[in-house]
């Protein structure tokens, strides 16, 4: 079969490779920044690790969407070949299991840095449970795609013999993994905002966290959307098509996702580069300073919420009154290490 990629894709998949570019560049530089900042306040864990991987498996599956558009997804039939619809079904099948892979070390990472600044046990199962249903969808989901024909080839090429399971089936599939999605997607948000407003934090510093914590909401709320498309999974006639909106949602959901998981670690940062560029130079005394001023491990939980707050709170009022009670409260633990009020 001959070659025909389009280069000019109609509205709906210019839209979809547009917004695939768009969130995957946002989201590499947020991230590369991110670890910038957390490598710079000896802070680096593993909930950055993890938003690394999800990161590196997103860049993949933009690369995978931005292919399928390329080969005609987003497009009507009558300007495409059978190649087209060989090699959209293709990249397709790529984009389905990247995007199923990253959500779970997304979620993992903006669960384990929760874990970082609170030892509330409720919290932990909770989000425990959100980490564990994220991956057994990821694994339905990834058995479902490469399982449905056999052969595999068989999924996007129906000139070779094979068979594959009725459609319906994926789409039941698919309206599983999504109500999965919206809950783990709302408990990612909602309880790291309950933690955070519980810290001692001016209510300002508090509601800005929040609010960036929130976009976890939106990314549910592109979920939502998505769920009315699932039915494109059975209609042939435009396939290729119509499935572009299935998949500009999961793109958004993971992009928004990495965005709101990585955001409030940049907030210190942006203030050390906001007072740097109005003063001119760069003192190494109270806000601006980057450097690690206390430790992180404590049995009691304090001292993580002392590492929440060095990394993210600038307001050196606010800073001394946490010092101050975490020296009350670990002084007799070994090996932590109190900074100075």
């Amino acid at each position: 079969m001959k070659e025909n990629w389009i280069t000019s894709p109609d509205p709906l998949g210019m839209a979809t490779l547009v917004v695939t570019i768009l969130l995957g560049s946002i989201s590499l530089i947020v991230v590369v920044l991110r670890g910038w900042a957390r490598k710079k306040t000896a802070a680096i864990g593993l909930d950055d690790y993890l938003m690394i991987v999800g990161l590196a498996i997103f860049v993949a599956c933009c690369v995978f969407t931005s292919m399928a558009v390329y080969a005609g997804m987003g497009t009507a039939d009558e300007r495409l070949t059978d190649w087209n619809h060989v090699a959209g079904v293709t990249w397709l099948g790529f984009f389905q299991i990247t995007y199923a892979w990253s959500l779970p070390f997304i979620k993992a990472s903006i669960c384990f840095t929760v874990f970082r600044i609170t030892n509330c046990r409720r919290y932990r199962v909770i989000l425990g449970g959100v980490m564990v249903a994220s991956m057994l969808s990821t694994t339905v989901g990834f058995v479902a795609v490469v399982a449905v024909c056999r052969p595999v080839s068989y999924t996007w090429d129906k000139s070779i013999d094979g068979k594959c399971a009725p459609s319906t089936i994926i789409t039941a599939i698919s309206y599983v993994i999504s109500v999965l999605a919206i809950i783990t997607d709302w408990t990612c948000a909602i309880v790291p905002t309950v933690v955070v407003w519980g810290l001692q934090m001016k209510s300002r510093v508090k509601a800005s966290f929040c609010a960036i914590l929130a976009l976890g909401a939106v990314a549910s709320a592109a979920t939502i959307v998505r769920l009315p498309y699932l039915q494109y999974y059975n209609k042939p006639q435009n396939y290729l098509h119509n499935i572009a909106n299935i998949v500009l949602w999961p793109i958004f959901e993971c992009g928004i996702g990495i965005i709101a998981g990585s955001l409030p670690s940049l907030r210190r940062l942006l203030k050390f580069w906001l007072d740097k560029s109005s003063k001119g130079s760069y003192k190494n005394t109270g806000s601006n300073n980057l450097n690690p001023e206390s430790g992180y491990q404590g049995s009691n939980g304090t001292a993580q919420r002392d590492t929440w707050v060095q990394l993210y709170d600038d307001d050196n009022s606010q800073k001394h009154i946490i010092m101050k009670t975490q020296e009350i409260s670990v002084s007799i633990e070994d090996g932590v290490r109190i900074g100075r009020s």
